[in-house]
C-alpha cells in the first residue's frame, strides 16, 4: 500500500484502516480482533510506528517498509 510518500508492504492477511485526515493507519488482524500496529505522522511529518510485540519491520529502502508477524 502507499501511505502518503511511503510504500508499505504487508501480509495479505492484514486488514488496514486509513485515516487520511489525521495521517494515521491501523493494521489489524483479518478478523479485526487485534491491532498489530499503528503508523502515523507527527507534527514534523516524521513517520512514527507503534508495533505490537509480534510485529517485524524490515526497511527495504528509503521510505519503503515491509511489515510481517514473527509469530
Amino acid at each position: 500500500m502507499d501511505f502518503f510518500d511511503w510504500k508499505i508492504e504487508m501480509q495479505e492477511s492484514f486488514k488496514t484502516y486509513v485515516d487520511l485526515e489525521n495521517k494515521r493507519v491501523a493494521v489489524l488482524t483479518a478478523d479485526d480482533d487485534d491491532i498489530h500496529m499503528v503508523l502515523e505522522f507527527d507534527d514534523y511529518d516524521h513517520l512514527v510506528m507503534h508495533p505490537r510485540w509480534n510485529i517485524s519491520i524490515t526497511i527495504l529502502g528509503e521510505k519503503h517498509l515491509k511489515i510481517t508477524t514473527n509469530s
